[in-house]
């Protein structure tokens, strides 16, 4: 099976058309949400399995987890450096869950599991980068660590600016993005329970 059936399968099974998928995807992503011409190559398995960051994207619209594509495929295995350690899992580099990019200054990669409840992520901003505003649904949580230089938190009308060491868990239901307005790259992990994209 390839990861394209999949996708396919889930948005049938989602009673969801092509073109209402692109328009969700709009939605959400604006100008840089993959377009009509993308989603039908990778369904049709012209893409092999696909730019990770059009899988984000995708699992992101449908509401499922990228780990769901991959379920019967060749790829399925693609964590198999992940280890099982007396009920504990240990993720190795090269067994990540790949990066996505908001912009050319602003990317996220999963560094969790993929077996966990929640997800966690590595954000990295260069001077003048930015994450695209976002709203979770109820009930979801997140966590923002600094690691490295400063990030501007937005969360509804309230704005901070947090440094190296500072952290703050927010409603991530409230509209909210991270942006780095200094001159040098700012790194922070991303907690985020439920794990939803």
């Amino acid at each position: 099976m390839k990861i394209g059936e999949n996708i396919l399968r889930i948005r049938q099974e989602k009673n969801l058309k092509r073109s209402a998928l692109v328009n969700r995807l709009r939605f959400i992503y604006g100008d840089n949400a993959i377009d009509y011409r993308t989603i039908e190559r990778i369904e049709r398995g012209d893409m092999a399995k696909g730019r990770l960051s059009s899988l984000l994207q995708l699992a992101d619209a449908l509401g499922v987890n990228v780990a769901d594509f991959y379920k019967g495929t060749e790829y399925e295995d693609k964590t198999s450096s992940e280890e099982k350690l007396e009920e504990a899992y240990i993720t190795r580099a090269d067994a990540r869950g790949g990066i996505f990019n908001y912009s050319k200054d602003a990317s996220i990669e999963i560094v969790s599991p993929d077996k966990s409840p929640y997800i966690v992520f590595l954000l990295v901003l260069e001077p003048g980068g930015q994450t695209k505003l976002e709203q979770d649904p109820l009930e979801t949580i997140k966590f923002l660590f600094i690691i490295k230089g400063e990030l501007r938190v937005s969360v509804g009308n309230i704005k901070r600016t947090l440094h190296k060491g500072d952290s703050i868990q927010i409603n991530s239901n409230k509209p909210h993005y991270f942006a780095n307005t200094s001159r040098k790259i700012a790194t922070a992990l991303l907690y985020q329970n439920p794990k939803n994209f």
